[in-house]
Parts: structure tokens; sequence; C-alpha cells
């Protein structure tokens, strides 16, 4: 506009800039004027304002400020200056960019620095950040230094969150816009521009396939969110999982999605993630709607039989009529073709909860296994146990539903050892539908405890509203008897009776003193169990092809617990006659990096199906301890060890 010089229009863009009322000093000194000379410049300046949209309002010794709407305020700029209002640096890109400096720079900031690095005055710095701590809510704690970002892990990322979503929504990105590269790019404004593209890429690649429904109004905020926590993940921080395993394993659907998108951001970004790490991302992808697909079945018609075979196998092992659930079957389905898929391609998964689920679903893995191998010659595949392992959770979920077994918290401050004692201990006396699970204190209250049944700790617990049964970190007789009298009073109705003396039934109708060895000394276990396998073939016990397949085992999967003891196996169509053969060693051999001292070879026929969680479920209560190992079998000849356990 004519009759305005420089000065004047830099006057009218701090004025549009300040949002507060400003002494003329503060204005005098941006331009490097006297305040006689900006009064003038405010003169010329309120003679130019349009009626009815701007007015100059002067408040004595409180300063000036221009009244208006940002559309009026930025409209008459543009008139002046000629610069488009969508060049201008206004408040919004200013608190964008405070925004960033303190959640995703990290930055201790101060009211000085800041206004000096936009040319704006510290009061409309506070301006910006209350508005910035009301929009995002965004914890701030001054200090002497400046002020900074405070706040819990999840805190901070929810602010972060909100940040990215409304930084998206203001640029107008949609969901049908999200993947082209505008997003990119302005994404790549506030993160690494490569871990924006891998995050984009892996969502659009998951969008794309069959398996799974990807809910299209969800989608953006689930690139945001998981952009946020990889991001914050390459700055090694972490949310930790608030759930316990027992109530992890019902979202075992998207399980793997979770995981494989977490595996392949981190190979290409180089941080670190845990098991934590994944069930979170995972509890997003389910919170934002992500399921299987369960509309395309005729993609499913060609394993329709040997889904319905395991499912009819697992129900006579387990005893329990999955058959009648027919949510398993869905879900089962929906999990079994891509699994199919992954075996027959070599495609290798990594399920980090395997070592977990194996050792507290023990019985339910070990029938899984057993449904699973007599399947595999017709599908010429061979089961792992990562995938054994999450198809169990699918039954282990069914179960728990049918038999609404206990929830049970085993809570120690000493150490894995100790927790692990306690643990073993207990499970002898709990019913077999009943879930145990070994925390710290720590965790304890910083975890979710709606679904825990009882709590059974070797220390003091205080504030914890859940029935809560302290024992001795060695478990005495009358911490038994106790245990066993308050689970009586909380979960049955008639008197239960005092803990059972360990019992075999099914056991010691499928060990033959014939194939008990003891003391025997041999340099690995290979030749440990070719010893072993012969004498079987010998008595035809096995088919030719057993070797073969308990050495395929042996290669894809661990059969040696901590406790000390190998369980090698193969499926039921390679056992011509059910055996529990067992050995003894002189001394302990490397079995999968484990020091073994002894080795249970189970041979369970086909026609003996049945017969396979009684067998594991008797098993598991020798080997579940060190201490229970040798009370059986250490420094005993085979007739002691067959007699213990037959008459039992």
């Amino acid at each position: 506009m004519k009759g305005l010089n420089p000065r004047q229009k830099k006057l009218i863009y701090l004025l549009v800039q300040n949002e507060n009322y400003l002494p003329v000093s503060f204005y005098s000194e941006k331009l490097e004027k006297s305040s006689r000379t900006i009064y003038s410049d405010l003169d010329k300046i309120q003679k130019l304002l349009p009626k009815e949209q701007l007015v100059l309002e002067k408040k004595p010794r409180i300063g000036i400020q221009l009244r208006g709407t940002v559309e009026a305020k930025l409209q008459f700029l543009e008139q002046i200056t000629g610069i488009s209002t969508t060049a201008v640096a206004e408040s919004q890109e200013r608190q964008w960019l405070i925004t960033k400096q303190l959640l995703i720079d990290e930055e201790t900031v101060t009211q000085k620095m800041l206004a000096q690095q936009f040319h704006v005055s510290p009061s409309s710095i506070v301006s910006d950040l209350d508005k910035i701590i009301e929009k995002y809510r965004l914890a701030l704690e001054p200090s002497k230094r400046g002020t900074k970002m405070v706040g819990s892990e999840e805190e901070i990322q929810n602010s972060l969150f909100r940040f990215c979503e409304d930084y998206l929504d203001y640029h107008g990105i949609n969901p049908e816009e999200l993947f082209q590269e505008t997003t990119q790019e302005l994404l790549s404004k506030l993160f690494t521009p490569s871990l924006v593209k891998m995050t984009l890429q892996q969502i659009e690649e998951l969008k794309l396939q069959t398996e799974f429904c990807f809910p299209e109004h969800y989608v953006k905020s689930l690139v945001i969110r998981l952009l946020v926590f990889c991001f914050r993940l390459s700055r090694g921080q972490h949310i930790e999982e608030k759930d316990f395993l027992f109530d992890q394993i019902k979202l075992i659907d998207t399980y793997l999605i979770a995981n494989e998108l977490l595996e392949k951001i981190a190979k290409v970004h180089g941080f670190e993630y845990n098991e934590e790490d994944i069930s979170y991302v995972n509890r997003q992808l389910v919170g934002y709607g992500v399921k299987p697909n369960t509309n395309g079945q005729k993609n499913y018609e060609r394993y329709a039989r040997t889904i319905q075979k395991i499912l009819e196998n697992m129900s006579e092992i387990m005893e329990v009529d999955f058959l009648a659930d027919t949510q398993l079957a869905e879900r089962f389905a929906s999990h079994f073709v891509p699994m199919i898929y992954r075996l027959k391609m070599g495609i290798a998964i990594t399920n980090p909860l395997v070592e977990e689920i194996r050792s507290q679903y023990a019985v339910t893995f070990s029938a899984t296994r057993y449904a699973l191998a007599n399947t595999e010659e017709q599908l010429n595949v061979q089961f792992n146990d990562e995938e054994v392992a999450l198809v169990a959770m699918y039954f282990q979920v069914s179960l728990e539903k049918s038999q609404n077994g206990k929830k049970i918290l085993i809570v120690c401050p000493n150490g894995v050892g100790t927790s692990e004692l306690i643990f073993n201990k207990i499970k002898r006396i709990l019913p077999a539908q009943d879930t145990a699970e070994i925390t710290t204190l720590d965790k304890l209250y910083r975890k979710n405890l709606n679904n825990v049944d009882l709590i059974i700790s070797s220390v003091k617990l205080e504030a914890i509203h859940k029935p809560i049964i302290q024992v001795s970190t060695l478990v005495t007789q009358e911490d038994i008897k106790n245990i066993t009298a308050l689970y009586s009073n909380l979960f049955y109705s008639e008197e239960s009776n005092e803990a059972e003396i360990l019992e075999f039934p099914f056991l010691k109708n499928v060990i033959d003193l014939d194939f008990i060895y003891t003391q025997k000394r041999f340099s690995d276990k290979q030749t440990c169990l070719n010893w072993l396998i012969d004498r079987l073939e010998k008595k035809k016990v096995v088919t030719k092809a057993f070797r073969k397949e308990v050495f395929a085992r042996e290669a894809i999967g661990e059969t040696a617990l901590a406790t000390g003891v190998a369980i090698p196996h193969a499926s039921p169509q390679n056992v011509l006659q059910t055996r529990i053969a067992i050995v003894t060693l002189d001394q302990p051999i490397i079995w999968d990096q484990r020091k073994v001292h002894y080795v249970l070879l189970m041979c369970i026929a086909k026609e003996d199906r049945n017969l396979v969680r009684g067998v594991i479920t008797d098993i598991h209560k020798i080997v579940q301890s060190e201490k229970q190992l040798k009370c059986f079998f250490a420094e005993k000849d085979a007739i002691a060890i067959y007699n213990d356990i037959s008459r039992r």
C-alpha cells in the first residue's frame, strides 16, 4: 500500500504477530526507533485499518493491541505488505515450532530465548505456552535453566499424538491423502524422514493384505500412534505394558502383525524393543479396530477338514469340547492359512512370548504340539515352537473361557530363582484350568490387577485390594495348607481337602521297566538319542521314520528345560506302541545350550491320543523343579524309579 515505509509495514507485521497488550517501548526496541516515532507510525496505521473489522486499542500503562479476528488481521497484513497469508509465520506456526522444540527435540527453553527467536514479546511466548499446555495436555516444569517437558512416557506420547494429529488436521490431510508424498513431507519436518517413510510404508502394506480388516477411519490415528511410538523407542524410551501375560494372550490374533511391524522398522532404524513394546503395539492395533477378516471363508475351504481335525484332536487330548467354541474356530481358521504359507515358504517368525508360553502353559503347549504333529505329513510342513506357541494360545483362551479358570499372581522380590521355587510348589496344588504367573513387586504396583483373582506373595503387600496369601520363601507345608484353605473359601462352596499326595494316574500306565536306563554316559545329545532310539526300534515301539523326525524336531525347537531335563518327541504316526523311555545320566550333556541330567523320550501312538494331556500333566509334575527331578531319578536304579512312579 502506498504511503507506508518498510518500518511501518514491519510494525504492522509485529502487531499481527503479538496477541497481547504490549508497551510502545517493546516495538521501539524491535524497530530501533524512538517511542515518539512509533506513536506517529501507529496514528498513521490507525487511519488505514478497515472499519468495524480491526481496532488499534490503547490502554494506559498496559500497552497497545491490534483487536480483531485472525482472518481480518491476515487479510490486512496481506493487503499492506503484499505477503501471502500462507507465508506468514503466525502464532499457530510458532506454537508448533515451540512444541517441536519441547516434545521432539526435548530442549529446555526460556521465554527470552523464544521471544528473540520468533521476534515476539515474552508475554506472547507465555500465551503460546499456555495454549500448548491446554491443547496438547503437555506437562511443563520451570527451573532456573528454563522450561522443559516432564511426565510419564505414556503422557509424553499422548501429547505427541495430539500434536501430530493437530498438525495434520490443520494442513487438511485426510485418510485418502495419508500415504501421499505431501503427508510424508509434512511429517518429515517433525521426525526423521526415513522413519516417517518406513512407518507409512508398513501400514500401507498391511492395509493392502486381505487377512485382516483395517477400518479406514482409524488408519490415520494408527499411523500417528505407531510413528510416535517408534520415534520414542529410537530415543530409548518404552511404555510399560499394564497387563499380565494371561490378559495379553486374548489379543493373540494381531500379535504377529505387531511383532512384524516393530521388527521391520527397528531393523532399518537400529533401535531395540522388547516384549512389552510388542504388546503395546498389539493393543493399539486392536484398539483401532484391526481384526482378522472372517468374510473370505472360501480361502479356507482347502484346509477346512484339516482345521476340523486339529480341533477334534485337541478336544480329545484336553478333554474339552473345542468344537463348540465357534469363535475359536473362526479365529484359528484366520490364523491357520497364513501360518501354513509361512511354513511352506520357509518364512521364520519371531515369537518373544514362546518361552513364557512354554513354561506357564506347558500342558496346553505340549498338547497343541501333538495335535499339530498329526497333520504334518498331510500338509508337508513341520511346526516349529514359535508357531506352536501361537496356536496354543488360541486354545488356552478358549479353555479359560469354558472352564472359568482363576488368574493367580505369584510375587517375590528376591529374584527369579526364588520366584520359580514358589511357582513350582504352588502350581502342583492349583486346579489344572487355573493360570499362575510370576511377577515382581515393582510391576505389581504398576500393572492392571482387574483380572487377577488371587495374589500369593513372600512379602507383605500394602494397598492391594485383592485376596492375598503371604507365604514363606521356601513354601512350607503350613503355607500349602493355608493356600488350600483360603482358595477353598474364596472359590468353592464346599470344603476342600488338604493338598493331595503326588499321583501319576496316566504316566504309571505307559512307563515300562525295559525302557528305564540309569547312570548312562554319552558325549552329546545326538549319541544319546541314537542309542535310545536303537532300543526302541529293536523292540518295535517306533517306526524307522521316528529317528529322522526326532532329529528334525530338535533342529527347529528346544526340548530341554531349565530344570535339567530334555523331553524329545515325534508325531504319533511314527509310534507303534505308547511308551515313555527314561534315561538318567552319569554326567550331564549339553542339550539346547542347557545342561541335561535326565532324558524322557515321549512315544505316544495315534490310537492313544486321549492319553496325551494326562501323560504330559504327570510328566510336568516331575520335571517342573530340579528338586523334584532329583527326588524321583537321582542315584536310583531302574526298579526304584519304576516302583516310585507306578505305585502312585
